[in-house]
C-alpha cells in the first residue's frame, strides 16, 4: 500500500531526486506501478539503464516493488513509496512563489487523497453539533495545535453573521502561567476570561494543552478552582451552551501523524441526529438496573448509577442529553452512587499528566483507590492521585464510547475513549455533569472491549 508522504531526509536521495529522468519516473509511479520494460519504453531509454536507475532508487527507498502487482507476473512491478515527497529542511517547501508549511501539505492531502471537505465539516459543526446562528456569539479557546479546526469555524461563521471571540493560549504560554505568572496576573487571566465569557451563547473549549500543563503551587490551585467555580454560576446563569475537546491536532509530517488526522476529521464527520439516537438508546438500557459489572482480564468491579448522561456531540433535547459535550462526540457518562463501587480495574493504559501507563490495576472501595500498580510510569499515576487533592482518589465518572467512527490505532488518546467498544474511568471533577467530586487533576484508565452485565 503506497503511503501518503515521504520526508527527504538525506543527501543521497536528494540527489537521486535530482535528475530529470528519475524525477519523472518517480511521477510515474505515482499514478501507477510499471514493469522496468514499460518504463523503458515510455521514457524511450534501454531495458538495461531504466533498470540501472530503478536499482538505485530502490536502494534510496524512494520506490518499492509492488507485491500485489507481481502475483502471477513473471516481470517485477515498481510503485513510489509515498504520493507525496517533501523535503524535511527548515528552508520550507516552496512552491508557486509560496511557502507551503506542513498544515497547507496535511490539508492537501486530507482534501485531494481521503476527499475529507474540512469546510463541509466546519458547517456541519457549526449547524448541527453547536446550533449556532445568526446573531448569536461564540467564544473560542485555542492553542497552536487546534487553529486549523478554528480557522474554518471562522470561516464559516463569518458567512452565517455568528460573531466569534478568540482567546489564544499556546502551550508556552501555558506553561508561563502555570510557573511564571505572579498570584495577581495569575488571577487577572481568569477574570478576563469569565468577563468574554457572559457575553458568549456558546462556548467552545479548544485548548487540549492545558491538560498537559501542571499547576503545582497550591495557591495557584486554589485560585484555579474558585475561578472555575465562578465560570460554572456564569454558564448556569446565563444559559452558556459549554463544549469541549481535549484532543490535539498535529502538524507532524509523518505517516502515523497523518493516518491520526484522518481519523479525527471523520470522527467528526458524523451523522450528530443518528449517534443522539444510539446514545440515548443506551443510556435507557442502563435505567432501573440496580448495578452494572464491567469485566475484563479475570478482573471485575461493579457499580450503582446514580446518574446518566449522553454525550452525543450535539446540543440536543433528549431526556439524558449532557449538559455539556465533547468534540467528537459519542460517549455515555455515569456518575456512579457513592459508596457502591466496589473491585479491581485492569486497564489496557491510562493517560495522567501528559504520560501513557501501561497496564494499570486499581483497587476499588467504596468508589475510592485503595491500591495500585502500573507495568510502566507507575510514579506518575502516584502523582495524578497525590496532587489530585482531597478527591483525588475518589473516581468521578464511567464513561462508554458510541462514536463508530472512532477505530483507535493511531489517533489523539483523548479520542480512543469515544470509539464504540471503550471503556474509561476518570478521576478529576464531574462538577460539569451535577456531580460533586473536584478532583484536581484529570485522568483516565481505558479498557477496551470489556463485557457488561446488569445485576
Amino acid at each position: 500500500m503506497i503511503q501518503n508522504l515521504l520526508l527527504i531526509r538525506n543527501q543521497a536521495q536528494l540527489k537521486e531526486m535530482g535528475s530529470p529522468l528519475k524525477y519523472n519516473i518517480l511521477k510515474e509511479l505515482i499514478k501507477a506501478p510499471a514493469t522496468c520494460q514499460q518504463l523503458a519504453t515510455l521514457f524511450g531509454c534501454s531495458k538495461q539503464k531504466m533498470h540501472y536507475n530503478l536499482t538505485q532508487m530502490l536502494s534510496q527507498g524512494l520506490l518499492k516493488v509492488e507485491d500485489e502487482a507481481n502475483i502471477n507476473n513473471k516481470e517485477v512491478y515498481y510503485r513510489a513509496t509515498a504520493r507525496s515527497y517533501v523535503l524535511d529542511l527548515a528552508i520550507g517547501l516552496e512552491t508557486s512563489e509560496k511557502i507551503l508549511d506542513n498544515r497547507n501539505i496535511i490539508n492537501s492531502i486530507l482534501e485531494q487523497e481521503y476527499r475529507i471537505n474540512l469546510n463541509n465539516i466546519a458547517d456541519k459543526l457549526l449547524d448541527e453539533a453547536l446550533k449556532l446562528t445568526k446573531g448569536m456569539h461564540l467564544l473560542i479557546t485555542t492553542g497552536k495545535f487546534n487553529l486549523p479546526l478554528v480557522e474554518k469555524l471562522l470561516v464559516e461563521a463569518g458567512k452565517r453573521g455568528i460573531y466569534t471571540t478568540l482567546i489564544y493560549q499556546d502551550l508556552e504560554q501555558l506553561q508561563a502561567r502555570a510557573e511564571q505568572y505572579s498570584l495577581i496576573a495569575f488571577q487577572a487571566d481568569y477574570e478576563n476570561f469569565n468577563h468574554k465569557l457572559k457575553e458568549a451563547d456558546v462556548y467552545l473549549n479548544l485548548n487540549g494543552e492545558s491538560r498537559i500543563v501542571e499547576v503545582t503551587d497550591p495557591k495557584k490551585i486554589q485560585i484555579r478552582n474558585r475561578m472555575l467555580e465562578k465560570g460554572r454560576k456564569i454558564i448556569k446563569e446565563k444559559n452558556i451552551c459549554l463544549a469541549m475537546m481535549p484532543s490535539l491536532l498535529n502538524d507532524t509530517l509523518s505517516e502515523q501523524a497523518i493516518e491520526s488526522e484522518v481519523q479525527f476529521w471523520r470522527a467528526l464527520d458524523i451523522d450528530y441526529q443518528m449517534l443522539s439516537d444510539k446514545t440515548l438508546a443506551l443510556c435507557r438500557k442502563f435505567v432501573n438496573k440496580n448495578y452494572v459489572e464491567i469485566e475484563n482480564k479475570s478482573a471485575a468491579f461493579r457499580f450503582a448509577i446514580n446518574n446518566i448522561w449522553a454525550e452525543c456531540g450535539s446540543f440536543g433535547k433528549g431526556e439524558f442529553q449532557s449538559p455539556i459535550i465533547n468534540l467528537p462526540g459519542g460517549e455515555i457518562l455515569i456518575i456512579p452512587k457513592p459508596g457502591s463501587m466496589q473491585g479491581k480495574i485492569i486497564g489496557d493504559r491510562a493517560y495522567a499528566l501528559g504520560e501513557e501507563i501501561l497496564h494499570p490495576e486499581v483497587e476499588i472501595v467504596n468508589n475510592e483507590i485503595t491500591g495500585f500498580s502500573a507495568e510502566s510510569n507507575q510514579q506518575q499515576l502516584a502523582k495524578a492521585i497525590e496532587t489530585g487533592g482531597k478527591d483525588g482518589r475518589k473516581v468521578a465518572l464511567i464513561c462508554l464510547g458510541t462514536n463508530d467512527n472512532i477505530r483507535g490505532g493511531n489517533i489523539d488518546n483523548a479520542l480512543k475513549h469515544k470509539s464504540s467498544g471503550f471503556i474509561s474511568i476518570y478521576w478529576g471533577s464531574n462538577k460539569d455533569v451535577g456531580g460533586d467530586i473536584a478532583g484536581n487533576i484529570e485522568w483516565f484508565i481505558q479498557i477496551e472491549n470489556p463485557q457488561l452485565n446488569f445485576l
